[in-house]
């Protein structure tokens, strides 16, 4: 059941917006990810870019915490399996480390996403807008959040749907050409409701 889902953290916050699966990030810091020093290692490419690829200091800086963030949510052995996924696999591996990384996302995807997809699958910005808004009723620290962010939220979450093959700009759909053993290595630690999470399993 999507109700029984963990996440790192119930308090929203908005640095989904620093980026949105990072894929090429993460798939750049493999050795890094890999190895043994993975805190010091990650540290030093806020100076040295060496790896990573992120042009100025200023995105590196915003970007590499989230990308330990996400790291540390992981579960043991997943990044095993991560690099020997293919590359629509791997976006949905992100996907799942965003879904318990940031509550938000995984609100906005319970309360819209998957509700939609049961009762037409059709999803738009406004529908989106409509859950910001409803949590910032009842939120007092996403009330403060400005108009620019709950714009830039909005946009990245629809944009990650459509990266992993969600949805297409439009309607919600299955994802398509997934192996059934990539599915199952969620069965299998548990983590089921990731399946219904992108409409596999009801």
């Amino acid at each position: 059941m999507l109700i029984m889902m963990k996440v790192e953290s119930k308090t929203y916050d908005a640095n989904f917006t620093a980026g949105g699966l990072l894929l090429n990030e993460f798939k750049a810091l493999e050795s890094i990810i890999l190895g043994t020093e993975f805190e010091s290692r990650l540290q030093e490419e806020v100076e040295s870019n060496s790896v990573i690829g992120i042009a100025t200091m200023s995105a590196r800086k915003r970007i590499i915490p989230q990308i330990k963030r996400r790291h540390s949510i992981a579960p043991i052995g997943f990044w095993d399996h991560f690099f020997q996924w293919n590359q629509q696999e791997m976006k949905f591996g992100l996907l799942y480390l965003c879904f318990k990384t940031y509550a938000i996302v995984l609100d906005i995807h319970i309360e819209v996403a998957l509700k939609k997809f049961k009762t037409g699958n059709t999803l738009n910005a406004y529908d989106v807008q409509m859950r910001l808004d409803e949590i910032a009723s009842k939120d007092d620290h996403v009330s403060k959040w400005s108009v620019s962010t709950m714009v830039k939220i909005n946009a990245q979450y629809r944009r990650v749907l459509k990266d992993v093959g969600l949805y297409d700009g439009t309607h919600l759909m299955r994802p398509l050409k997934i192996s059934s053993t990539f599915w199952q290595y969620f069965e299998d630690i548990n983590e089921s409701w990731f399946l219904t999470a992108c409409f596999i399993k009801n």
